[in-house]
């Protein structure tokens, strides 16, 4: 592993001696998770930052981060961080592109899916053109918002503290480090009961112990203006859940977050099981769409329930 990184001694002189330092301790964990394409590319993003001539923490927050961020979502989302920092070098310090690198660990893990880590991104991007004293105090309580919002919450309770506080600096510092009653406000408003990250696991060993065999979730966000988010959804072979599911009150009773996803869960995995060709909306109406979906539905549970009699109360 050392010899191979030897194999960039170019690149280690450029750096300088504390970041070669910082990098030969991330190597291990980058060789693992980059491919041999996406290690150069890391590496030349190092160096890029570098030249950039913003100082060290910069290129040394970068280097830890990116293989974290490879872990949870893939190396394409490490040249979408780059490119976001990028963007935002003429907008703002050094100290804040830092953390965002830092925290984009964070942020890959908690929100479990590359387009919602860009649209993560894409918010970075507005709030330092909206409200630039929010950004650094918000990326330092990221754990505990990330914790608690989805995606879009994070964002309505990010542009409702931009907006009332878009003259008032001070204000954006202390809304936006959770320090004021209307910012907790809107963050308890914004809360949603169960989030699929927090469940995956389960969600997935559920399935396991049924069909005996692995399947490929993703959580989505839905409108970012709305709390409602997308009905799941299966697309080359990966089911697609919302992000986030808030408990039902029923005159029956109380089905939690996690109840709803198993059924999400188990109904997708039926039509993965029991659905041999995929059903073509050519030559049909929507109407007819939506006769022949309902009856397929209602196939592929019932034969999922002649296997597994105690599917039937989802």
């Amino acid at each position: 592993m050392a010899i191979e990184l030897e194999k960039y001694q170019d690149i280690l002189d450029e750096l300088g001696e504390h970041a070669s330092e910082v990098l030969r301790a991330s190597w291990g964990e980058a060789a693992r998770v980059f491919s041999p394409r996406g290690l150069e590319a890391y590496l030349h993003g190092a160096t890029g930052l570098k030249s950039l001539g913003r100082g060290t923490d910069l290129v040394l927050s970068f280097i830890q981060s990116a293989p974290a961020v490879t872990r949870e979502l893939g190396e394409d989302a490490v040249s979408d961080l780059l490119a976001a920092a990028i963007k935002m070098y003429s907008k703002t310090s050094a100290t804040v592109i830092s953390l965002v690198f830092s925290s984009s660990p964070i942020a890959a893990s908690r929100l479990g899916d590359p387009e919602l880590f860009r649209g993560y991104l894409h918010l970075i991007d507005t709030l330092l053109a909206q409200a630039p004293r929010g950004v650094r105090p918000m990326l330092d309580h990221l754990g505990t918002l990330l914790g608690q919002l989805t995606l879009g919450g994070l964002r309505r309770w990010a542009l409702w503290g931009a907006q009332a506080h878009k003259t008032d600096f001070n204000a954006q510092i202390r809304y936006f480090g959770l320090e004021s009653p209307e910012s907790l406000g809107v963050l308890q408003k914004e809360r949603r009961g169960t989030l699929f990250i927090d469940v995956q696991r389960r969600i997935g060993m559920y399935l396991r112990a049924l069909w005996g065999r692995d399947f490929f979730m993703r959580p989505t966000s839905g409108d970012f203006e709305q709390r409602e988010g997308y009905r799941p959804y299966i697309e080359g072979y990966i089911i697609h859940l919302p992000d986030a599911y808030d408990d039902l009150d029923l005159p029956s009773g109380k089905i939690d977050g996690v109840e709803l996803y198993r059924a999400a869960c188990a109904h997708a995995a039926a039509h993965q099981m029991y659905t041999k060709e995929p059903l073509s909306a050519e030559a049909l109406t929507p109407l007819q769409m939506t006769v022949i979906g309902t009856i397929e539905d209602a196939r592929v549970e019932q034969l999922a329930i002649n296997s597994f009699p105690g599917l039937a109360p989802l």
